[in-house]
């Protein structure tokens, strides 16, 4: 570990760190009280970047390594952070970390906390404190990050700090629900994509899809398959084959003038009645009622 020790004060560096009495005023609003950043920044060039807190913290930490490496201690363990992944310390968790000797990271970071905040700690398997950002968003992540450090270049108020508890809700948004590398609860943040196979049943609406030919798609077995699936989207494959007919259905009694035994048949329904108690069950009204009350709505808008 280098002998030099520094916690902030790099070059070109970003840090806020809102005023307490400013922040706490501002908690009282509903949208700032449930998620709320305390201190945000980033640091471009971190050589001998070390912090160590044995107590903890107030808040919530997450730190995202842009480039270079870094190192995590916590639970009595060391862990290596590497460029394209999030690190994320619980609040009073005693923890430090710092930056590699040879190649420093270069990080954005934000301290946050409020009623909502303990979940995303609560969305890591047990034991895991990294999850890795998948390519495909991390601009997405750069950029928010930035946005709300901007938000206090000319001051804090609380409409900049209500602005940035909403940019904070949206990146982890991005971060736990929208990154195709992660699962939340899986052990490791380990994540299969399932893009294609929804894609597979989207364009075969009308087909009678087995669970089998799904999985079949997939490349697994049934039961690994369904257990996968459900773990990522809620639901088991069949509903989730349901639920997309369902919405087919809805998309045609929007824009088109089909009945509804037409558009029942068009979404693999060829029993109407069936279809329609289906219907039902998704959407909690019948199919003529949906239609009715869209096309009302509409013409009010209108």
């Amino acid at each position: 570990m280098d002998e030099i020790r520094i916690a902030d004060g790099f070059p070109d560096q970003i840090m806020h760190v809102i005023p307490k009495p400013l922040l706490c005023e501002a908690a009282k609003n509903v949208l700032v009280g449930e998620l709320y950043a305390s201190h945000i920044g980033y640091f471009p060039l971190t050589r001998h970047h070390y912090v160590s807190r044995p107590k903890g913290t107030e808040e919530h930490i997450l730190i995202y390594c842009v480039s270079g490496n870094g190192w995590l201690e916590i639970d009595g363990k060391r862990r290596k952070v590497s460029a394209g992944q999030a690190l994320l310390v619980p609040q009073g968790c005693p923890h430090s970390y710092g930056a590699s000797g040879k190649h420093p990271w270069e990080i954005f970071w934000v301290h946050f906390a409020g009623e909502d905040s303990a979940y995303y700690s609560s969305l890591l398997a047990d034991g895991e404190h990294l999850l890795k950002i998948d390519p495909a968003i991390s601009k997405n992540v750069c950029r928010l990050f930035m946005e709300g450090c901007k938000f206090f270049d000319n001051g804090f108020t609380q409409s900049r700090i209500l602005c940035c508890s909403q940019m904070l809700r949206h990146l982890l948004a991005v971060i736990f629900f929208g990154n195709p590398a992660f699962m939340p609860g899986a052990a490791g943040g380990r994540h299969r994509s399932f893009d294609n196979v929804i894609e597979h049943m989207r364009q075969h609406l009308g087909d009678g899809l087995s669970l089998a030919d799904i999985a079949r798609k997939a490349g697994l077995s049934v039961a690994r398959f369904s257990a996968l699936f459900r773990a990522q989207t809620g639901f088991s494959p069949v509903q989730y084959h349901i639920r997309l007919r369902i919405q087919a259905a809805c998309r045609l009694f929007d824009t088109t003038g089909l009945n509804v035994s037409e558009v029942a048949v068009k979404v693999g329904y060829p029993d109407q009645y069936y279809f329609s108690r289906i219907f039902r069950k998704v959407m909690g009204m019948p199919p003529r009622t949906y239609r009715s009350a869209n096309r009302k709505s509409l013409t009010v808008d209108r």
